[in-house]
């Protein structure tokens, strides 16, 4: 069976939905809600502030979040259910015996606890003083069939189905970024349904009709105030469609369309931020080109590509190597607005872009700036840029002891991805851009009452319990004083963080850090070599732009950090990181 990546359910309808590897959607219905979601022992994800987010589990795809509010893990197959059953009850019940464990794995508010240590003794025929991490490979294998067969997941073979489908998807731009909360109703043989658009401007995916029949696409005229039909979708295969705002009113244009052609402004290089997980095969299919074509535009000579760098999809990498730092979107609080940048009245269709902002908009500046500067040292790089400038911490030189600029480095990244790093009316607003411990804490608003400001946690930045790629790594000393910091980037194959951070060797460069990061869903490298679990971190304080909330709880049930080395990182991307004669002591930053 073709890979699947992804995965959601509906408890409306009681269907699995699937999504291929080449686009193409499985939907699964009938039999029990265990088959369904590829979950034999029906584990259920651990939650966080409503949300799922679980913690050790591996293998997921999804969650399925049923009528009852209960909410299951989702497995893109029964191989990697059954791998996790046993991961599960290792971790969590190794030292139980069965009637000692089943307790707690299947609570008595929920299920006849007596019956089921019974039934499963009994088909297992484990004893029942023998610990889980005592028995042998094949007697977990019994456990878990057992467990199988009493939670129901080889029940009602009869009524199982599996459906492939074709599905389009219909994504809301203004031209320059994606629109939230854009209303489109899908008109149906027996009847429509009305759909909005999520953050990321992307709507439900459409399901192509059964019976070949066309859904027509609608959105409400501003004028007439009433449904008009601006496309439609159906067929046998589907397609990425866009709705493009023209002075409030909507244009519907397939993905795989030529927007305006026929004015000089459309006729740029169209680009793409790689993501953690993307392959250049991922990539060709979502850009409807071939790998191929992106490897000769961009002069790749292997599929080796790294999250944060742009490729070209359109266009020419080498005559656009001026390009070289890159706007990401800003966040939609500072989103400008379609009236905003359509005062010309020229009447064109706005240029039209991929509508998906992209896991940590500020990593495409980073990263470009990393490849530009190519391990130039700060005696010689504040020739070209210092960075203290840039962001007006107040200091003037990038050398010496006293004039650390790393955390200038990450401010000046926000700034160019549109964040804000300045807290306007605190004392020592602009010296705390400069200082690592600043990203944590800084000086309120004084109150007349006090003598000095108190400290506080920084507005402008929230606290993570464990890192996602792109977050605010602070490096702490045993006290809580921040030393250093830089951007989380990826893991080392020993569980230690790389970061992508400026003033370390004097250089701007990607480094691992002896320490160990706290638990998080680790893909196996390359060799489909396990990584070890990871030891709690002491060493590291993670944070990210407040405006990034919403995404950073995406970024959280998302698979991971991307194992890599430090140093073929930076061999990779041309970056020299000669490491000095002598460590020094750190400086507090």
């Amino acid at each position: 069976m073709p890979k699947l990546i992804s995965a959601t359910y509906h408890p409306n309808i009681e269907v699995a939905e699937f999504i291929c590897e080449d686009g193409r959607h499985l939907l699964r219905s009938g039999g029990t809600l265990p088959w369904r979601i590829n979950n034999p022992g029906d584990l259920t994800a651990r939650m966080v502030d409503g949300l799922p987010a679980p913690k050790k589990a591996r293998g997921y795809v999804g969650f399925a979040t049923t009528r009852s509010g209960k909410t299951f893990l989702i497995f893109p197959d029964e191989d990697a259910g059954r791998a996790e059953l046993k991961a599960n009850l290792k971790r969590m019940h190794g030292e139980r015996t069965i009637p000692e464990a089943i307790p707690d794995y299947a609570p008595k508010h929920e299920n006849n606890t007596g019956k089921y240590i019974d039934d499963l003794l009994r088909t297992s025929g484990i004893p029942a003083n023998r610990k889980i991490n005592e028995c042998t490979g094949a007697e977990i294998e019994k456990i878990v069939d057992s467990i199988a067969t009493i939670e129901g997941f080889h029940a009602r073979p009869e009524t199982r189905k599996e459906t492939w489908v074709a599905v389009s998807r219909i994504n809301a731009t203004d031209g320059s970024q994606p629109l939230p909360d854009a209303e489109i109703i899908l008109q149906r043989e027996n009847g429509e349904e009305r759909l909005k658009s999520d953050a990321t401007g992307r709507f439900p995916p459409v399901i192509h009709p059964a019976d070949r029949s066309t859904v027509a696409v609608k959105v409400i005229s501003p004028k007439a105030k009433e449904p008009v039909q601006i496309g439609s979708i159906g067929g046998e295969t589907g397609k990425d469609f866009n709705l493009l705002a023209k002075f409030r009113k909507w244009k519907g244009v397939a993905g795989s369309e030529k927007i305006n052609s026929s004015s000089p402004a459309n006729k740029g290089p169209v680009s793409y931020v790689i993501q953690p997980g993307d392959s250049l095969g991922k990539i060709a299919k979502l850009h409807r080109t071939s790998i191929a074509s992106i490897k000769e535009r961009n002069g790749l000579h292997s599929d080796l590509i790294f999250p944060g760098e742009i490729l070209f999809i359109s266009g020419n990498a080498k005559k656009n190597a001026g390009i070289h730092r890159p706007s990401p979107p800003a966040p939609s609080s500072a989103r400008t607005t379609d009236q905003e940048r359509s005062k010309e009245g020229t009447g064109k269709v706005l240029a039209l872009i991929n509508p998906t902002l992209g896991r940590a908009p500020w990593m495409p500046v980073a990263i470009a700036e990393a490849k530009l500067r190519a391990g130039e040292v700060e005696t010689t790089l504040q020739n070209k840029i210092n960075y203290h400038a840039e962001i007006g911490d107040g200091l003037k030189s990038l050398e010496g002891r006293n004039n650390a600029w790393c955390a200038a480095f990450v401010n000046w990244c926000l700034m160019r991805a549109g964040y804000p790093i300045e807290n306007a009316g605190y004392p020592d607003r602009k010296s705390d851009k400069a200082r690592a411990h600043g990203f944590y804490e800084v000086f309120g608003p004084k109150e007349k009452s006090k003598k000095e400001a108190l400290k506080i946690r920084n507005p402008l930045f929230l606290e993570l319990e464990r890192p996602i790629y792109g977050a605010i790594a602070v490096e702490t000393t045993k006290h809580g004083q921040g030393i250093h910091v830089g951007f989380i980037y990826a893991i080392s194959k020993s569980g230690n963080p790389i970061l992508l951070e400026g003033n370390q060797n004097q250089r701007i460069n990607f480094s691992a850090f002896t320490s160990t990061i706290p638990e998080i869903p680790t893909p196996p490298d390359r060799k489909n070599r396990n990584i070890k679990p990871l030891r709690a971190a002491k060493n590291f304080k993670y944070f990210i732009p407040t405006a990034y909330f919403e995404q950073s709880k995406k970024d959280l049930l998302a698979p991971g950090l991307d194992i890599q080395d430090a140093d073929e990182l930076n061999e990779s991307m041309n970056i020299k990181n000669e490491k000095p004669k002598k460590s020094k002591k750190p400086s507090i930053d």
